[in-house]
């Protein structure tokens, strides 16, 4: 694979991928939206949309190249790979590699989530999907890719964060 689609693959990698649909909360802040009822129980639906319109704010924070809108979806253990770069560990890294990464101007983002699953007590979940993007190699020629992600969430302080990331090219759509 060629360097830029090894950048392509980290732009779309390093950031939250999802449906894409417009969501309640803005790209400068996280959800904040209850995943419980007043009862106390887990409810799904409402975690389900929060993740979702987590990953809407933040599609729309990394297209507006808004690097510090992006970090407060991160738990400070996480940790993101994708095909062809070493793992990032941290807040600060992950912040770097963001930096990095809108310098290649990602641009035409589109993704299909394939679901939001949650453990059995509502303290983790994952979403998952495919995704497709343009950005520019090098010479500022634009490149298209597309592939695969994963998300693994972890509800702190009554918010869901990223604890880990990962995604694989697909090749060029």
């Amino acid at each position: 694979m060629p360097r830029i689609g090894g950048i392509v693959v980290a732009v779309v990698g390093f950031f939250l991928v999802g449906c894409g649909k417009s969501a309640a909360p803005t790209a400068d802040s996280p959800a904040t939206t209850a995943s419980s009822t007043t009862s106390g129980t887990f409810d799904k639906n409402a975690a389900r949309a929060e993740i979702l319109g987590a990953d809407s704010a933040f599609v729309r924070a990394m297209m507006a190249k808004n690097v510090d809108s992006l970090m407060p979806y991160y738990d400070g253990s996480v940790v993101s790979m994708s095909e062809g770069t070493k793992a990032v560990k941290g807040p600060r890294d992950v912040r770097a590699a963001y930096n990095q990464a809108v310098r290649a101007n990602p641009r035409d983002l589109t993704f299909e989530s394939g679901g939001v699953n949650f453990s059995d007590d509502g303290t983790m979940a994952w979403d998952y999907g495919t995704y497709s993007s343009t950005a520019n190699d090098a010479k500022g020629k634009p490149v298209k890719s597309s592939g695969n992600f994963l998300n693994v969430w972890k509800r702190v302080d009554g918010h869901w964060r990223i604890v880990a990331e990962i995604s694989n090219s697909a090749g060029t759509p």
